[in-house]
């Protein structure tokens, strides 16, 4: 019944969440506005009496905490993508109470681009994990190169390989500094890298820890070039296969995705791989190519056959690095164990010979 389905909308703020609504013909019946509390979210939800309830908000660092509080309280929560939302944040005129409208109408007509969000805190709890694990592997490649940095720039050129980090040779590197004052600078440094490098192991432990309650790790760490960190990264990032309705958005998630503009079937400039999704799912699966191509296995032997077949080590590359995601999405989701077949078979998943991709991708 038309009375009985509310598009509510929702602008999220530390302080202040502003609430609008509207109905099935597209009358927008106001705007409420409350402070942000989880007592607060409940009573605006359930002083709206409709049936059904349809929540929208934009992501944003409120938006799990406030699905996980909403969901018991309306039919669905749709957490959307405010770069999809041109309607929002290209508008002129921009205010809570007009976002909330004009977010309203694209719920109301079906034209949100969703984020997923898991219903429970389990897997949010181990992508967390991951990422924080991430964090400290990144803050220690920035602090290794600000470290060889300032020894050159005093004149200290000789810096290459690891051996400068190491607690073994580091007195060797400090000596060569003139300056009492800048010895005392990289010996903070090298205080601030051993307690992230601390940090990044315990990360690491974490993750294993709470990766052991989901199998599909172990038949990931069979595929040649898949490790143990990998495997763990991708499954938290991807957090069930379920959420993909097809190989492709899988492959756009991990930034392996073709981005093919036209307009009345002529091409809007080169092919090239959508930046959207995630970095660091497309970086596994490159780190496990080039892993791969070490030795005689599966892999390398998928990456050359596609290299006969199309002529191009960066189209051989792509293929191989988006079979990988094809295989390990695969078994996941079938709850298959995983067979080096699955590389050597006459399927097309992670084909792509006949997208034309830029070659500095």
């Amino acid at each position: 019944m038309k009375e009985n389905i509310a598009y509510l909308s929702m602008d999220l703020h530390v302080n202040q969440i502003t609430l609008g609504r509207m109905n099935f013909d597209g009358k927008f019946l106001g705007n409420r506005s409350f402070t942000t509390s989880e007592v607060n979210i409940i009573k605006a939800l359930e002083a709206v009496k409709e049936k059904r309830k349809l929540l929208a908000f934009e992501e944003g660092t409120l938006a799990n905490w406030v699905a996980q509080v909403s969901r018991p309280y309306v039919t669905e929560v749709i957490i959307a993508d405010p770069k999809e939302n041109a309607l929002i944040y290209k508008g002129k005129h921009k205010n809570d109470k007009i976002d909330t409208r004009k977010l309203c109408r694209l719920l109301r007509l079906g034209e949100l681009y969703h984020i997923y969000h898991p219903e429970d805190d389990n897997r949010a709890i181990f992508k967390t994990s991951a990422q924080q694990y991430i964090d400290f592997r990144n803050q220690q490649v920035a602090l290794k190169l600000k470290i060889k940095s300032m020894y050159r720039y005093w004149g200290i050129i000789d810096v290459r390989g690891e051996a400068v980090y190491t607690q073994k040779h580091r007195d060797k590197y400090l000596k060569q500094v003139k300056h009492q004052i800048i010895r005392e600078q990289l010996k903070r440094l090298y205080t601030v890298l051993d307690t992230t490098e601390d940090m990044q192991e315990s990360a690491k432990k974490s993750m294993k820890q709470l990766g052991r309650q989901h199998p599909e790790i172990k038949e990931f760490m069979k595929i040649p070039g898949i490790g143990e960190i990998g495997a763990h990264i991708y499954n938290a990032f991807i957090q069930t296969p379920h959420r993909f309705s097809n190989i492709r958005k899988v492959w756009r998630y991990c930034r392996l995705g073709v981005i093919d503009k036209s307009s009345d079937g002529k091409p809007l400039g080169y092919k090239r791989l959508d930046r959207s999704g995630v970095s660091e799912l497309k970086a596994l699966s490159y780190r496990a190519w080039m892993s791969a191509l070490k030795s005689d296995n599966e892999v390398k032997r998928f990456y050359s056959r596609s290299l006969q077949k199309t002529h191009s080590r960066v189209h051989a590359r792509l293929n191989t690095q988006r079979k990988i995601i094809s295989v390990m999405y695969g078994i996941w989701r079938k709850g298959e164990q995983y067979r080096p077949e699955l590389f050597l078979d006459s399927s097309k998943i992670g084909d792509c010979s006949n997208e034309t991709i830029p070659l500095t991708v």
